[in-house]
C-alpha cells in the first residue's frame, strides 16, 4: 500500500465511523484553534507595542530623567546639583557625535485666552525637534524654529484640541492668544496624535491625547517669561541610527556625569523599554501556551487511544494482510499515515475555528491581534505532529502483530 492509498484508508475509516473520528478530532481542533489564538494574541500585543514607541520616536530615542536620592545625608554635590538643564541639553548637542535630535521640555499650566474664552491649558517649552523625537507632523502652519529660540519669540504652536477649544472652526494661523497677559501669535497646528487602548468599562481612550492638549513655545521663551530658570521637566534624544543608541547613551552620560559631578540623572533607551513590557507579558504567554499545549496534549491522548481502539478491531484484517505479503513497515506506515490524515483534518478545521475566535477577540473583547501566514503554518504543523508523535505508538503494535495469532483473534 503506498501513500496515497494509506491517506484514502484513513479517509475511509473516518466516514465509517463518524463519531469516532469526532471524538478523535475534536481535541486536534480546540488544541490548534488555541495555538492560533494564543499566538495571534502575542503578535498583536507585540505589533500594539512597536507601534506605540514608533508613534513615541521609535527605537532611535532615549529619555533622560532626573534621578533624585533618598538617601537621608546628601553629599554637597547632591546638595548643588541643578539637575537637568537647558545648559545640559546645549552641551549634549555640542558633544555627543552620536545625537540626532535634542528635545528640552518645561511644562506648566497657565491661563490662555482668546477673545471671550479663557482656559487653563498646557504650555510646553521646546526646540525645533520636538516634531522630530515625538513623530508630529505639522498639519497647518509651522512649528518652533531655532531663530525663534534666539530671539525669544513670543510664537506659539497649537495643538489640535486646543485649537478648537479657543477657535473653533475658525483659521488660527496669524491670530494673537494671551498666555497670562503676554501676546503670543499663533504659527501653526500640529497634525492630530491618536492611539487607543481600551480603557475602563470597555471604551477606548487617546492615550496620546495629551500631545493635542498642548500648546508649544520656544524654549527660550518660557524659561524668559515664565520660569525662575531652565531646569527641565524632561529631555529626550535620538541617535543617528538605531545602532548608534548605545554609544548615545554613554556620551550623554559622559557629558552630564561631567557637568554635574555626581550621578542626578537616569539614561534610559526606548528599546529597554519595549523589553521592559515584553519581560512583563512572558507569564501571561507562558500560562497561553500551557492552555494550547494541554489541549493538543488532550488530543493526542484521544487519538492514542482511539487508534488502539481501531487496531484491535481490525486485528483480523492485519492478519490477512500479513497473510497476503504485507510487511510490518505497510502496516507501521498505513496506520501512522491514518492518525495524520485524522489530526490534519482536526487543524484544518481547528485553523478555521482560531480564526473565528481572533475574530471575536478583535471585534467584541477589542484586544489587538494579528494573525500571519506563519501563525497559520505553525498551528498546522502542531496538529500534524500530535498524529506523528501520538500515532507511533499504535502503528507499532500493529505492525508487530504476529500474523498466524491475529487470524487467530475472535
Amino acid at each position: 500500500m503506498n501513500l496515497l492509498e494509506s491517506i484514502g484508508a484513513g479517509a475511509r475509516d473516518m466516514s465509517t465511523h463518524k463519531g469516532r473520528a469526532v471524538i478523535t478530532i475534536i481535541g486536534i481542533v480546540l488544541g490548534t484553534a488555541s495555538v492560533v489564538a494564543v499566538l495571534a494574541l502575542m503578535r498583536g500585543g507585540e505589533q500594539q507595542t512597536k507601534d506605540f514607541f514608533d508613534e513615541m520616536g521609535g527605537l532611535r530615542e532615549i529619555r533622560i530623567t532626573n534621578e533624585h536620592s533618598h538617601s537621608i545625608t546628601q553629599t554637597a554635590a547632591e546638595r548643588a546639583s541643578e539637575r537637568l538643564t537647558y545648559r545640559d541639553a546645549q552641551a549634549i548637542r555640542r558633544d555627543c557625535p552620536s545625537v540626532l535630535t535634542v528635545d528640552p521640555e518645561i511644562t506648566r499650566y497657565f491661563d490662555v485666552s482668546y477673545g471671550d474664552r479663557t482656559f487653563s491649558m498646557k504650555l510646553l517649552g521646546t526646540n525645533r525637534d520636538y516634531p522630530f523625537a515625538d513623530n508630529m507632523p505639522v498639519a497647518e502652519g509651522r512649528f518652533i524654529t531655532d531663530k525663534d529660540c534666539e530671539n525669544f519669540a513670543n510664537v506659539v504652536m497649537m495643538g489640535p484640541t486646543y485649537k478648537e477649544d479657543l477657535f473653533g472652526d475658525e483659521d488660527a494661523i496669524g491670530k494673537t492668544i494671551t498666555v497670562r497677559g503676554v501676546p503670543f501669535e499663533v504659527v501653526g497646528i500640529m497634525q492630530k496624535k491618536e492611539f487607543y487602548f481600551e480603557g475602563s468599562g470597555g471604551r477606548e481612550r487617546n492615550v496620546l491625547e495629551w500631545f493635542n492638549r498642548s500648546h508649544y513655545i520656544p524654549i527660550t521663551t518660557m524659561i524668559r517669561r515664565f520660569t525662575v530658570n531652565d531646569r527641565l521637566d524632561g529631555l529626550e534624544i535620538s541617535a543617528l541610527s538605531v545602532e548608534a543608541v548605545p554609544a548615545l547613551m554613554e556620551e550623554a552620560n559622559r557629558v552630564l556625569l561631567r557637568r554635574h559631578g555626581v550621578l542626578d540623572f537616569n539614561v534610559e533607551a526606548k528599546s529597554e523599554q519595549i523589553q521592559q513590557r515584553n519581560e512583563q507579558e512572558a507569564f501571561f504567554n507562558i500560562v497561553f501556551w500551557a492552555v494550547a499545549f494541554v489541549s493538543l496534549f488532550v488530543g493526542g491522548v484521544v487519538i492514542a487511544n482511539i487508534m488502539l481502539a481501531s487496531i484491535t478491531e481490525r486485528i483480523r484484517e492485519i492478519g490477512v494482510r500479513k497473510a497476503i505479503g504485507a510487511s510490518g513497515r505497510d502496516l507501521f506506515i498505513q496506520f501512522l499515515v491514518e492518525a495524520v490524515v485524522v489530526t490534519a483534518a482536526g487543524g484544518a478545521l481547528g485553523l478555521l475555528l482560531g480564526l473565528g475566535m481572533v475574530t471575536v477577540t478583535d471585534k467584541v473583547l477589542n484586544m489587538p491581534t494579528a494573525v500571519t501566514a506563519g501563525i497559520l503554518i505553525i498551528a498546522f504543523s502542531c496538529s500534524v505532529a500530535v498524529g506523528v508523535i501520538f500515532g507511533l505508538f499504535p502503528a507499532l503494535r500493529a505492525a508487530r502483530l504476529d500474523p498466524v495469532e491475529a487470524l487467530r483473534y475472535e
